[in-house]
């Protein structure tokens, strides 16, 4: 288990971090800005796509430690795209990965299939209830949320990182 993650993750997911919406404009700078030396990254390029990049910024906040990006070409972008996420932790040195039968803990990170739109999403485990997941998100509709799902063939599957010290 890793709560402090969870815990983290929740109260970044309460900032209500969104793209630009017709009523505002985006608020990912602080997102953003801890990709600046990843030359795949711009403000722009995450407006789409950013669930990863908040993951990202959970972990940065929990000192995982991770890079921006992992010096492995296996792995190929940045943290900030969620492809990335999941080449790493199927990396054969890393192992971190977790398919989806197995049983998720609170702090693990669950990666989804794509939306209809073809967006990869994934998320930060908070709670868990039987089989549904209290999942801290990025990219959720635009916004940051916490979200509830069921464990179903949506989860593609888990990355378990080293627990964080509190």
């Amino acid at each position: 288990m890793n709560p402090k993650l969870a815990e983290i993750a929740r109260e970044e997911a309460r900032k209500n971090y969104h793209g630009d919406t017709v009523a505002a404009i985006g608020n990912l700078h602080p997102i953003a800005e801890l990709f600046e030396i990843a030359d795949d990254v711009t403000e722009e390029s995450l407006l789409g796509d950013w669930s990863g990049a908040f993951v990202f910024l959970c972990t940065e906040r929990a000192d995982v430690g991770l890079p921006v990006r992992y010096p492995d070409p296996r792995v190929g972008t940045s943290f900030a795209y969620v492809d990335a996420w999941e080449r790493y932790a199927k990396l054969p040195k890393i192992r971190l990965w977790l398919p989806p039968e197995e049983s998720p803990e609170i702090g693990d990170i669950v990666l989804l299939e794509p939306t209809a739109k073809g967006v990869p999403q994934m998320g930060i485990i908070l709670s868990l209830d039987g089989d549904q997941l209290e999942i801290a998100m990025g990219n959720y509709h635009n916004h940051s949320a916490i979200v509830e799902r069921a464990r179903d063939d949506r989860v593609k599957g888990y990355i378990r990182l080293p627990e964080i010290d509190v």
